[in-house]
């Protein structure tokens, strides 16, 4: 499977999604490619490694988190699953792989400020760029190391008013949910496991058949628990409203989105006068204005708010999901033939009562942005002069309301003697307690001053901005705040249209850094030959043919306040005096970092842009990115003799470097049109050095590997008996070994199985390969769309309790464990013994839990029909209109089989999507 799926990347890689463009821009349609900071160039002009994608392609996936909607669009761009609840579901977004030790994100701007994608909606997005390379990144200073996601919304337009309208209903049900053993087996497989651990088993025969008949349920209990606290699909609801138009003065977008997800959990209404399902609801709404104030004065003012509110027991999410994991079916029922919630001394966390019973909380986030942007013609003082200024204030707030109740529970007893139960009350149950709070809070203010020149002459182009820039975020709380202020320049001069040239350069500050360090200077260069301008390839096919090439510098500064400043904490009680005596004391908590410095990116980019017969679109990226200055611990430097805690050091050096392609071809024959293509990217980090510790064995080392690689034992098998362990030569240290018991590599040959016999395994976590693959194709308004997107090169830890670690600590176990598992009539089993008291040895990190990552997924399926205008004449005020079916997510190829490899975690399952909906056009 391993090799298919790389294949399948490396097939389609050709018939991928444009890194410039959804359409393929000719001679009469050209594109402009942003460079961030109110800088766009048209596509044939730039340098830079830039990519994005537009409205269009957006509309084929909705989600209630953008972010969500993302998976293989841009290349360069790896967006990875983050699974959980309808608000808590927001995948992680990496620009160029993984390049540091510290955090990881690229930095996100909406409209040219930093805001979080999940906070608008699908609906008012108007394109999404991705800047990678360092003429682009060097723009943004102290941030712009991790790469740059630069999010436009929607503006309006001179023309009559046009109204949207847009619904969609939604159905979700959980994808891959874990399967595990009933009572009767559950209480088979604990006897087995005290067994193979050399106790006396559990339950015995009269037991055991009452597991198996039922015939005592208050005690020797079947309960199903994901059946009984999990329903089989939630439901949600999407709706949007917006108008645009406007005259030569004033130009208009307005939208108005709502949405809501009601979730998957069964036992909700039990309680009068409240839910306690996973429900979430979002209200936006938006408007974007364009003012001429005069001939030589534009104004632009937005106003953006959201209201957004989440519904669930007061149980946490992890809390109701690890006791689903943990909870042996026959450990007790759901309630007891008392009426009363059941449980035992052991296991106190019933699922379905922690849903139903324990109350519920609320919390409800408010969002209010406002900013506003005037530019000023200054013709008057020097032709192609613009100058103006820009300000936002963004609040954020949530508050938390909290209706907690214990619930009661009791544990029964059965005596074969007299053939009756007794029961032991655990707790009893207690009424709501009301509590409030205010959850985050913060301002987040901007300030921006810039002016732009631009002069044509001859066969020369000039373009020069400066800009000034102030961040401010003040939030709730000690040490959250901070601020930023840049300096920034560009130049762009292109001669003939065909030798183009960049410089950018930014001066940065940071206030997380220490006074009198807190500046920065980031420069970049690039360059681009623009081949099919000149003579000797000027051909009516070739509409582009670009070399470009980029070098520079941006950097990362998103550190913990105060890093620099020594702080106090309490030392506990010290003894003092002559006659000492105790009293309480301070120590020194932590060391100032003395030379705290940002981290520099070093970006090298060699690229290729290609476009002909006005239907294929072909660019290709090679990229080395030298990170330097990265902030790293420094305990592998310093003796624990040292007794202070140790201050981390700007000495961290990664290399991270790759290969990233995107092809796309469209054409329409008569009534056909169709569109394929595909990205793909190979991306890899080596670890050069992170004050790594003292290893007396290369193959322990961290350092020349890849960023979170993976470190175990090699397993060599499963000991087989008793005579087996004591014959071989090598003693495993870990636990005690047992028939049933991983063997390990003895990798030093020093006859010990400890700490020095572990080396890399598989990759990390973060993929190496990246690619995707999408189809649409059309008749008479009658089209398909899919879109495929997977990964390769990337490893999983299988240590998912119950799932691949059952038993031991009152855990349930799977099916998949239970079927496979090793017992002395099956040797060639693919897990270890059943244990009930755990076994370090066996569940220690090694080379039978680090399983193959890679899959390929379904991302998106829709159908659709668009009538044509003759439908469309009876509809007097409709003048457009589409229908459609998608599913998202529909399955996976890849080597787990029975959990998503997406999502390991004792969490909420991942979804799988299926909506209908229809789009209107007034």
């Amino acid at each position: 499977m391993n090799l298919k799926i790389y294949i399948v990347g490396l097939v389609f890689s050709p018939a991928c999604l444009l890194s410039h463009a959804d359409s393929i821009p000719t001679k009469k349609n050209t594109s402009l490619v942003t460079y961030g900071r109110d800088v766009s160039f048209d596509l044939k002009e730039t340098t830079t490694a830039t990519a994005y994608t537009t409205k269009e392609k957006l509309a084929h996936r909705k989600a209630i988190n953008p972010r969500d909607a993302l998976y293989g669009l841009i290349p360069g761009m790896e967006v990875l699953q983050n699974q959980g609840t309808a608000w808590e579901t927001t995948a992680k977004l990496f620009v160029r792989g993984d390049g540091t030790f510290n955090k990881k994100s690229p930095l996100v701007l909406i409209d040219g400020f930093e805001r979080e994608l999940g906070q608008i909606s699908m609906e008012e997005i108007e394109s999404i760029t991705v800047l990678k390379d360092a003429v682009a990144t060097a723009l943004y200073g102290m941030r712009g190391g991790n790469g740059v996601i630069v999010v436009k919304t929607k503006r309006g337009t001179s023309s009559a008013p046009t109204i949207r309208f847009s619904y969609e209903f939604n159905m979700a049900k959980p994808f891959r949910t874990p399967k595990f053993v009933d009572g009767y087996t559950f209480a088979r497989a604990l006897n087995e496991g005290m067994e193979n651990d050399g106790l006396t088993p559990r339950y015995n025969a009269d037991e055991l058949a009452a597991f198996r008949d039922g015939t005592k349920p208050d005690t020797y209990a079947n309960v199903d628990w994901w059946g009984e606290s999990l329903r089989k699909y939630s439901n949600g609801n999407n709706i949007s409203f917006s108008a645009t138009g406007g005259s030569r003065y004033v130009k208009y977008y307005t939208q108005l989105n709502y949405l809501n997800d009601n979730g998957i959990l069964r036992p909700t209404k039990d309680n009068e006068g409240y839910s306690t399902q996973f429900k979430y609801s979002k209200l936006n709404i938006r408007t974007n204005l364009d003012i001429e104030l005069g001939k030589r004065t534009m104004l632009q003012l937005n106003m953006f708010g959201t209201f957004s509110e989440h519904n669930r027991p007061n149980e946490t999410i992890s809390d109701i999901f690890e006791a689903l994991y943990k909870v042996p079916s026959g450990a007790f029922p759901i309630k007891n033939s008392r009426n009363i919630w059941a449980g035992t001394t052991d296991i106190g966390t019933n699922p379905v009562a922690m849903i139903s019973g324990s109350g519920y909380a609320r919390s409800q986030q408010r969002n209010i942005f406002a900013d506003m942007k005037l530019t000023q013609n200054m013709d008057f003082l020097l032709k192609g002069l613009t100058a103006g200024l820009q300000v936002g204030l963004d609040n954020n707030a949530s508050y938390w309301d909290g209706n907690a109740r214990k619930y009661g529970y009791e544990q029964a007893t059965y005596d074969w003697v007299t053939s009756t139960y007794t029961y032991k009350n655990l707790r009893n149950e207690t009424a709501l307690n009301a509590s409030h709070s205010v959850g985050a809070s913060y301002n987040h203010f901007n300030f921006n001053s810039f002016a732009n020149y631009q002069k044509n002459w001859a066969l020369h182009s000039l373009s020069v901005m400066a800009q000034y820039r102030m961040d401010k975020l003040s939030a709730k709380g000690q040490n959250t705040s901070y601020s930023f202020i840049d300096v920034v320049g560009q130049v762009h001069y292109a001669y003939k249209q065909r030798y183009l040239f960049d410089l950018s350069m930014s001066e940065s500050a940071s206030s997380i850094l220490m006074p009198g360090k807190r500046w920065g200077f980031f420069p970049a260069v690039g360059a681009g030959w623009v081949l099919s301008e000149e003579k000797f390839l000027k051909r009516n096919w070739l509409d582009l043919l670009k070399l470009r090439a980029s070098y520079g510098i941006a950097g990362r500064a998103d550190f913990d306040n105060d890093l620099f400043i020594d702080m106090y904490g309490n030392g506990g009680s010290f003894f003092f005096g002559k006659t000492p005596q105790k009293n309480d004391g301070l120590r020194l908590s932590q060391l100032g970092i003395t030379d705290l410095t940002y981290e520099k990116s070093h970006k090298l980019n060699l690229g290729l842009d290609m476009r002909a017969f006005q239907k294929l679109a072909v660019t290709v990226d090679l990229f080395y990115d030298h990170r330097t200055d990265i902030l790293v611990g420094a305990n592998g430097k310093v003796s624990s003799l040292f007794g202070l805690p140790v201050p981390k050091e700007n000495t961290g050096v990664v290399d991270n470097r790759g290969i990233e392609t995107a092809i796309h071809w469209s054409d329409a024959v008569r009534d056909f049109r169709y569109a394929v293509g595909g990205t793909f990217s190979f991306i890899r980090n080596k670890i050069v050095n992170e004050n790594e510790e003292y290893r007396p064995y290369d193959y322990l080392k961290r350092t020349g590997r890849r960023i979170g690689q993976y470190f175990g034992y090699v397993v060599e098998g499963i000991y087989q008996s008793q005579n087996e362990i004591d014959q071989r030569n090598v003693k495993q240290t870990l636990s005690t070994v047992r028939p049933g018991d991983l063997r390990y590599k003895d990798l030093n040959n020093d006859g010990v199985i400890d700490a020095y016999d572990q080396q890399a395994l598989g990759y990390s976590s973060i993929p190496e390969i990246y690619y995707s693959f999408d189809l649409n194709a059309e008749y008479k308004g009658l089209g398909v769309y899919a879109l495929f997107q997977g990964i390769g090169n990337v490893s999983v830890q299988a240590n998912t309790p119950s799932v691949y670690h059952p038993l031991f600590g009152n855990r349930t176990l799977s099916k998949e464990y239970y079927d496979n598992r090793w017992t002395a009539d099956r040797p060639n089993a693919r897990y270890p013994r059943l244990t009930s008291t755990g076994s370090v040895n066996n569940y220690a990190n090694n080379s039978l839990w680090t399983q193959n990552g890679a899959f390929l997924k379904l991302r998106t399926l829709e159908l659709y029909y668009k009538p044509g205008k003759h439908w469309m004449k009876p509809l007097k005020y409709v003048s457009d209109a589409k229908v459609y079916v998608r599913a998202y997510d529909l399955f996976s190829l890849d080597h787990i089989k029975i959990m998503d490899p997406e999502n390991m975690k004792a969490g909420h399952p991942s979804m799988s999507r299926f909506a209908i909906g229809f789009d209107l056009k007034f």
